[in-house]
């Protein structure tokens, strides 16, 4: 998911002053989008036409826009942390993104009516299971790093390497993450025993 523009931001000392939230950034990613130019074909308009005249297409102006149509039992949500700047140069995004433990998709996906009706309010709810930090300036170089929540002992983990250490949810929440993992509420509760 990429960083709104406001966050592109040029040295640490700026990129350190602002947070983005997650929920920003899934925003930009399904907002509605104005393309360009007169060159798209309506069918439904042309085939009223075609219809009653041999009149030639119009075109017309149109907008996209990109909703999650089905939802996975675990999210995965990679943050495009890396721009292009001069020629051939790739340079980190150093913005703190900030993250819920819980996270409703709910508003980024699509409104398709189904005939069993609208799926409960719990599919659309997600608990943060795991995230991945990326150390380092470069895009080919650092080292990754991660936060993993053990479900067995409702505790997280920080792994580096060989290395686990047990930690609090707000390191986890402080982390500059890289990718975060979420996992669907409703499939955690079918894997817990009555």
């Amino acid at each position: 998911m990429e960083f709104p523009e406001r966050y592109h931001c040029n040295g640490k000392e700026t990129a350190a002053q602002f947070s983005c939230q997650l929920t920003e950034m899934l925003a930009k990613f399904t907002e509605t989008e104005a393309l360009e130019g007169s060159i798209y074909a309506c069918e439904q308009c042309n085939n009223k036409r075609r219809k009653f005249s041999s009149k030639p297409v119009i075109l017309t102006e149109a907008q996209k826009q990109l909703m999650v149509h089905k939802l996975p039992q675990v999210l995965r949500l990679h943050l495009k942390r890396f721009r292009w700047s001069g020629r051939n140069h790739r340079e980190k995004i150093g913005v703190h993104v900030s993250f819920d433990q819980e996270l409703n998709m709910e508003p980024y996906c699509c409104r398709e009516l189904s005939p069993a009706g609208p799926p409960p309010r719990e599919h659309f709810l997600y608990e943060l299971s795991a995230v991945v930090m990326h150390h380092g300036k470069g895009f080919g170089s650092g080292h990754y790093t991660a936060y993993c929540y053990n479900t067995e002992g409702g505790f997280w983990v920080h792994c580096n390497d060989s290395r686990l250490n047990v930690c609090t949810v707000e390191e986890v929440c402080r982390a500059q993450a890289y990718i975060l993992f979420y996992t669907q509420r409703v499939s955690q509760d079918k894997r817990r025993p009555p």
